[in-house]
């Protein structure tokens, strides 16, 4: 979305500028999450990271993932401040603490502070500090679901490539039918091709997994596509949108 995933640290500046501006339509409190995209998931995926520490030369690539999903996340405040959003920086090992890849403890003041006084707090995916593996890859995906739990939010949006959730690969396949209410039955009735791509944040089944529990905490929960110029700023603004409403589950 805001990177070129294929790309090592390709920052997408003009669509996320766009989001970032589309974002300013939010009534009320808002708390954002992004993903690591090429900044962090290339490095992460050819060092193994997601595995934990295995051997010592695993070190400078943790320092370097670090470094730039730190850039990354300058870049996204940036983009936010330029827009008129006051954000500030909230890295998941700042809320969290973390064991065997979960998250074991959070502390949800450190974004309800923010809250309380009119910030945007902003949190990412990140290699944080695990105390059985080293270190681990914490997904924006698993700081969404303990934010949800913790705030009850009123709206969770997922932004992706696409229009949301297909009964297949729409990208392979033209036969492709957007599901617009997304629960466990019609997530078991998915192709798997249409999910076969994964990072080192796991499958996308299992993100969706996540996202019918996040929509447990929350009153909606729905998947737009951020390419599409206004579709976030709809969503946001509770306007109709193409879209994948996400059912408790």
């Amino acid at each position: 979305m805001i990177t070129d995933k294929s790309r090592l640290r390709t920052f997408r500046r003009s669509a996320c500028e766009r989001l970032a501006g589309e974002l300013t339509s939010a009534k009320g409190g808002l708390c954002m999450v992004h993903g690591a995209g090429s900044f962090g998931h290339i490095l992460a995926r050819k060092h193994s990271l997601h595995k934990g520490l295995s051997r010592p030369a695993q070190l400078g690539p943790v320092a370097r993932v670090q470094r730039d999903v730190r850039e990354l996340d300058l870049r996204v405040i940036g983009a936010l401040i330029d827009s008129g959003l006051n954000a500030v920086s909230v890295p998941p090992a700042a809320a969290a603490r973390f064991a065997k890849g979960s998250i074991t403890s959070f502390s949800p003041d450190r974004f309800t502070d923010l809250l309380d006084i009119g910030l945007v707090p902003v949190t990412f995916g990140d290699v944080v500090p695990d105390s059985s593996m080293g270190f681990s890859i914490c997904s924006g995906d698993l700081m969404m679901a303990r934010i949800a739990k913790a705030l009850k939010p009123r709206l969770v949006i997922f932004c992706a490539d696409v229009d949301g959730v297909f009964d297949r690969d729409p990208k392979r396949d033209r036969r492709a039918v957007l599901i617009p209410e997304l629960d466990r039955r019609a997530l078991s009735e998915i192709r798997r091709s249409a999910a076969v791509n994964a990072d080192v944040t796991g499958s996308m089944f299992g993100k969706l997994e996540r996202m019918l529990a996040i929509a447990r905490d929350c009153e909606k929960c729905m998947i737009v596509n951020g390419n599409v110029p206004g579709r976030l700023e709809k969503a946001v603004r509770g306007k109709g949108v193409v879209s994948t409403t996400v059912l408790p589950g």
